[in-house]
């Protein structure tokens, strides 16, 4: 076990050594005044050149947010990303497909830091519409995670001590949203409550009490609603949890996806798909009705409850959302951080130590038994 440590721990170290220049090459962009790699800036929302600091727009035209047919897309099938653009490689340890430019050299996964890596031809699928762009920048992301893992009180002390060994990666991880009008009929009966005076005997006494009971009512009835932007990650190598917590995201701050915004940073392929995303939103809109009709029943209890939801004018865009990453193992295990790229959010999964643990349950034990002592 320790000698496969030892060589895991080793080929991290390796990993970790050639992020940096992984992300030197990721989307360049050539400075028209030194020639130097530019990259977005998140501070000024602009692409920056690191050497001689000058600063360029990026184009990304009226930015008009159009909304993509669902049923026209699924008949068309899909389309590539700009094959000018992007090359694609795929991971044999986790699976993650990620972008970067065509002139650099991947050679490590974002997700897993796997170096078992193999370049692929870019598969047929939906390129991003929009995009938010990264807001926080790796210093300040940087900063976050340190101030972050030095409050995780329960976590081990080697761990604490190794976290300088770990990089933050500035990942688009992607995502769909969906649109769609719903019309629902449902049937149920509703229940209203009534109290009907009763009597007992209690010890040989009579007294009187409140008996509750309810009064069913058959109702029908349609509903409709508009759902706008329903948010259904396209990622399975991203903690479900964690990048429900992280959120939101300003969608209202989308961009129209442009190569630029990538300079100096990864995107993820989508592993999940259009139709098994909407799958996932209409989950979500299922629960949104369910709870409106609901309220719209009214009473105090409902039973045998039955909706039949039929969607119209379904819509989609396929989002990049900005995310800092960073994973580390402990004792062979990998825990996983994210950052909100726009907004600086935390989260994140770590070991806890039972030592650590046990004392604070000792000392619980301890006070509750002084404070029994002065109070008997």
């Amino acid at each position: 076990m320790s000698e496969s440590y030892d060589k895991q721990e080793s080929i991290d170290d390796e990993v970790l050594d050639g992020i940096e220049d992984q992300l030197e090459g990721s989307f360049v962009t050539t400075c028209p005044s030194c020639g130097g790699n530019m990259a977005f800036d998140p501070e000024s929302g602009k692409l920056k050149c690191p050497y001689c600091q000058t600063e360029k727009e990026v184009d990304d035209g009226n930015n008009v947010i159009v909304e993509q047919c669902f049923n026209s897309a699924l008949k068309e099938g899909v389309r590539t990303w700009n094959d000018d653009d992007i090359k694609s490689f795929s991971c044999q340890n986790c699976g993650a497909q990620l972008i970067f430019n065509p002139n650099s050299q991947a050679q490590f996964c974002n997700y897993c830091g796997s170096s078992h890596i193999t370049m692929q031809e870019a598969d047929k699928t939906i390129p991003p519409h929009y995009l938010v762009p990264f807001g926080i920048g790796e210093k300040d992301a940087g900063k976050a995670f340190k101030e972050w893992i030095s409050k995780r009180w329960l976590a081990p002390n080697d761990l604490k001590n190794s976290y300088k060994k770990d990089k933050l990666l500035g990942t688009y991880v992607p995502h769909w949203t969906y649109d769609s009008h719903t019309h629902s009929f449902y049937t149920a009966q509703r229940g209203d409550y009534y109290y009907v005076t009763k009597t007992r005997v209690v010890d040989g006494k009579t007294e009187t009490y409140q008996e509750r009971q309810t009064r069913w009512h058959f109702v029908r009835g349609d509903y409709n609603r508009f759902f706008d932007d329903v948010l259904v990650k396209g990622s399975n190598k991203v903690d479900q949890k964690l990048i429900e917590k992280i959120q939101p995201f300003s969608l209202g701050k989308l961009k129209t996806y442009k190569p630029e915004y990538l300079s100096g940073f990864f995107a993820e392929r989508y592993s999940i798909s259009l139709e098994d995303g909407w799958e996932e939103g209409k989950r979500e809109i299922n629960d949104a009705i369910r709870s409106g009709v609901t309220n719209k029943i009214g009473g105090d209890t409902i039973r045998f409850l039955k909706i039949k939801t039929a969607h119209y004018n379904v819509t989609f865009k396929h989002i990049l959302l900005p995310v800092w990453i960073t994973s580390f193992y402990y004792k062979n295990k990998l825990y996983q951080v994210m950052i909100n790229g726009e907004n600086g959010k935390i989260v994140g999964s770590y070991p806890k130590s039972f030592v650590k643990i046990g004392l604070i349950v000792l000392l619980i034990v301890a006070i509750a038994a002084i404070g029994y002592y002065f109070n008997s």
